[in-house]
């Protein structure tokens, strides 16, 4: 609608309240003024206005003006304000000051501006000045300028759970954990489509290893995701997790450094844990233990997925289990899948060796390239791998065991066997760990190889 089209809007209406007074029809006063109490009695839809009644001086005024203008309509259409596109609460030395600020530095913003005029002693230090009228002077003055450093941040979501799982860690409580307060971290998994929390669990680091045990809990409880949308950080980019989430058929996605809107809606939760969950512990000197905090939070949890989200106006376990067709069962032995993985060449003497540690292999894997998996916690329990085909695990290797029994087993008598098993067993190994810490006695640890 055009600007005069409004005008001649509001001067119809206008016409429609005084038409009695105007049209030459003569009234005695008793019926002038009962005429009058009743029109000003009534609700009006006020054309471009939010007001519902008319005061008696506004009716005078539209008489009079109406009858102004020699009783045309003209008389009762709005006014253009002369100022009409001016700020008229900024003094002209006001604006000029505005203008050269603006302009000496394009990328200054309000509060930066008024702060600046107050420094500068425009405006006294008490002074009360309206941030709309600043803006729009600027506008006016086409001072504003388009973000030329704004990234482009759209609002996502999956279209089915289990499409993304968004994480990130958390600072926790100081928890009591064998007689000591330590610092505790939250780690938490969140369905992009549906905001359950698929698992989230305080510890006491923030390490790859408790993130891929958060990660496997998540995945026994509801499957296995397509993505997983995490942190850029150091303890989020081992080879490790690439190798599990490879195994399991798991994309990863980082997001970008120092951007965390990416993961808004576990930023959102974690804010959501701070006002409601921890503000709710006792802040006294009496730390909580660790196992008792989780096993409160997850009690929490529980009761956040079954209470109704604001945004997507569903409970979130509501929503998770609406639409599960695509959802991928976790494997069986799911344990498996998060051993880390190394190569290493079977030597002659069918020997290879793994953190400090040797162990046989088969005799016809000598001089072949091999896998080998294990958990980093039991280095010792390791399985061969050839061709992505298990070859068995390995046996830790023991020189006197070898000597005693020669290279054939099956040329040795039973007695010799269980004579050498019995020794194996007594002698534990020497264990070199990837950090250095040597454990056992074995009489191996100084004849290491470079990995």
């Amino acid at each position: 609608m055009s600007e005069e089209d409004r005008k001649l809007q509001i001067a119809t209406f206008k016409f429609g309240i005084i038409s009695e007074f105007v049209t030459g029809v003569r009234l005695h006063y008793g019926e002038k003024e009962r005429l009058m109490q009743e029109k000003l009695g009534r609700i009006y839809e006020i054309p471009f206005s939010s007001r519902r009644s008319i005061a008696r001086s506004t009716l005078e005024k539209w008489i009079c003006d109406y009858k102004k203008a020699g009783y045309r309509l003209e008389g009762l259409m709005p006014i253009d304000r002369s100022d009409k596109g001016k700020t008229r609460v900024l003094s002209d030395h006001l604006k000029l000051a505005i203008k050269e600020l603006k302009k000496g530095n394009p990328s200054l913003k309000l509060p930066a501006i008024i702060k600046s005029l107050r420094h500068k002693k425009l405006i006294a230090a008490d002074e009360i000045i309206s941030s709309s009228s600043v803006h729009r002077y600027l506008h006016a003055e086409n001072l504003t300028s388009l973000n030329e450093d704004a990234k482009d941040k759209r609002h996502f979501e999956a279209e089915y759970p289990n499409e993304i799982w968004q994480s990130d860690v958390m600072h926790g409580p100081y928890v009591r954990h064998e007689d000591k307060v330590k610092k505790s971290y939250l780690i938490a998994i969140i369905d992009d489509h549906s905001r359950l929390i698929i698992h989230a669990e305080f510890y006491l680091a923030e390490t790859i290893k408790n993130f891929l045990d958060c990660l496997k809990q998540g995945v026994m409880s509801r499957g296995l995701p397509q993505k997983l949308y995490i942190d850029n950080g150091a303890c989020y980019k081992t080879l490790h997790l690439e190798q599990v989430a490879a195994q399991l058929g798991i994309g990863i996605s980082h997001s970008r450094p120092y951007i965390p809107q990416g993961r808004g809606k576990i930023e959102r939760w974690f804010r959501f844990v701070r006002e409601n969950f921890l503000a709710s512990l006792n802040k006294s000197d009496h730390k909580e233990k660790l196992d008792l905090l989780n096993h409160h939070f997850a009690e929490w949890v529980d009761e956040y997925n079954n209470r109704v989200h604001s945004t997507t106006k569903q409970t979130p376990y509501e929503r998770y289990r609406a639409n599960l067709e695509c959802a991928r069962p976790a494997p069986k032995e799911l344990t498996d899948y998060f051993r880390a993985s190394e190569f290493r060449r079977v030597k002659k003497d069918r020997t290879i060796r793994l953190h400090g540690v040797l162990f046989e292999a088969p005799v016809n894997l000598i001089d072949r390239q091999v896998e080998i998996r294990f958990h980093p916690e039991n280095p010792l329990d390791i399985e061969i791998y050839f061709d992505g085909k298990s070859q068995g695990n390995g046996v830790v290797l023991n020189a006197n065991v070898n000597a005693k029994i020669g290279r054939n087993w099956a040329t040795n008598n039973e007695s010799d066997l269980k004579t050498a098993t019995t020794e194996q067993q007594q002698t534990p190994p020497a264990i070199v760990t990837p950090t250095g810490q040597l454990f056992g006695t074995g009489a191996d640890v100084d004849d290491k190889e470079p990995l």
